[in-house]
């Protein structure tokens, strides 16, 4: 018989140890078998797992190379989801999704706000030109960025001409497709730019402050979405989710001056991790902790098969975090 794992979580990151020791304490505590697939190990347990040695009930993907076929993330993802495990997400849908280019003119049609935009594939940027027509529709400055890629490599911001294409193009040169979009300004909203990083984990919607220039963040809490009027956030993100049929994803939306809401960075499939307490600019701790809880849940379920996994009022106890969080600031600011 192959060994069995029940949760496996696959990433190249060291930094992300916050997230998986608090995952492997949560399967230690349910009896759940836990394996952390880094570079240590990606190429053995991807052999084993071809030869039918170890198998992998559920698989928590959180690589960032969805397109590279020859990446053994991937090809690790692939190979869990053919051999009938549960890969979170489907490397086949994420790789979809991920294609800022096609997955934009899906938003378009759902009904999700984004900035005004015009694509255009590899082959058509030699000859292309910034005519006063583009211009006039996407405002000037404008902001060019790859169809395929993460870490906003390859992305210009403040850019006016076609040598701001071709240093996009250069510094993306995996990317198919670019795209040149209307900058958006966020309104300030009390201490806070009104620029939001957002976490849909399991249907579930965490909203969290986002400085665009620190890449600080910090907790929405109950009270600022009141004042704030911040709904349209929430309602949104579960567009985006029913468009994408992603289970876990991070995106990006600028609240302007004007009241409106536009989604700037659609489906990261690979959400920041890294805990605040390690790092400066990383995400508040409790949203880490509460996004181990609710992948943990899920995965729970899908080794169980709907039975035995926590039931809503355990569920709520654990989620009680935000009002924690929310009562801790009110605490600090008196």
């Amino acid at each position: 018989m192959p060994k069995a794992y029940d949760i496996v979580i696959s990433s190249p990151f060291s930094n992300y140890d916050f997230f998986a020791h608090r995952m492997m304490e949560l399967c230690g505590q349910m009896n759940l078998t836990f394996f952390m697939v880094d570079d240590v190990w990606v190429n053995d347990f991807l052999k084993k797992l071809k030869a039918g040695e170890i198998n992998v009930r559920v698989l928590l993907d959180l690589t960032a190379n969805q397109p590279l076929e020859e990446d053994v993330y991937t090809q690790l993802a692939k190979e869990v989801k053919r051999r009938g495990g549960r890969v979170l997400d489907d490397p086949d849908r994420t790789a979809i999704v991920a294609h800022k280019g096609n997955f934009h003119q899906t938003l378009l049609e759902v009904g999700v706000p984004v900035p005004e935009t015009v694509t255009l594939r590899r082959d058509e940027a030699a000859g292309f030109k910034i005519t006063d027509e583009i211009k006039e529709r996407i405002g000037v400055p404008f902001v060019v960025k790859p169809a395929w890629g993460d870490s906003g490599i390859g992305v210009v911001v403040n850019a006016t001409s076609e040598d701001d294409l071709r240093r996009s193009l250069e510094e993306a040169p995996a990317s198919d497709a670019f795209l040149l979009q209307q900058m958006v300004t966020p309104v300030q909203l009390g201490n806070h730019f009104g620029w939001f990083r957002l976490y849909y984990i399991c249907g579930r919607v965490i909203p969290c402050w986002w400085d665009p220039n620190s890449h600080e963040y910090h907790l929405v809490t109950p009270r600022q979405q009141q004042r704030h009027k911040l709904a349209p956030l929430t309602r949104i993100m579960k567009k985006i989710a029913r468009a994408s049929k992603m289970t876990k994803f991070s995106s990006e939306i600028c609240l302007q001056e004007d009241g409106k809401f536009f989604t700037v960075d659609y489906v990261n499939a690979d959400p920041d991790m890294n805990p605040r307490s390690f790092y400066p600019n990383g995400v508040p701790d409790e949203v880490v902790r509460h996004i181990v809880w609710l992948l943990f849940n899920e995965g729970l379920r899908l080794v169980k098969k709907g039975q035995g996994f926590f039931d809503e009022d355990l569920f709520e106890a654990e989620g009680g975090w935000l009002e924690q969080r929310r009562l801790e600031q009110q605490a600090i600011s008196k």
